[in-house]
């Protein structure tokens, strides 16, 4: 079996198997051809605005139609568990105040 060292030597005594001299003029032709084949021509970042603008439009327009209030209501409960009901605590309580 042929060391690694062998095979790269080998390798670069054998002339390319085809001229790299049009390599990047073709390279800029796919690139170009490609850019002209973009949907949007070039305005991606506005129409990911528009179509965020639009979904967030919506939700609310939804969450007006069904009546759900922008602020949630207050838990009152003391059988929630993790409540922010800090005034029930025994500690304060205790003490006698906030």
């Amino acid at each position: 079996m042929a060391g690694i060292d062998e095979l790269l030597s080998r390798l670069k005594a054998t002339p390319p198997d085809r001229g790299l001299d049009r390599l990047e003029a073709n390279v800029w032709l796919r690139i170009d051809r490609k850019s002209q084949q973009d949907i949007f021509g070039g305005k991606t970042l506005q129409v990911q605005l528009a179509v965020s603008c639009g979904a967030l439009l919506l939700g609310l327009l939804v969450a007006q139609f069904t009546g759900i209030s922008v602020m949630p209501m207050p838990l009152h409960s003391e059988t929630v568990v993790l409540s922010d009901d800090s005034f029930m605590a025994p500690s304060v309580r205790l003490e006698g105040g906030v």
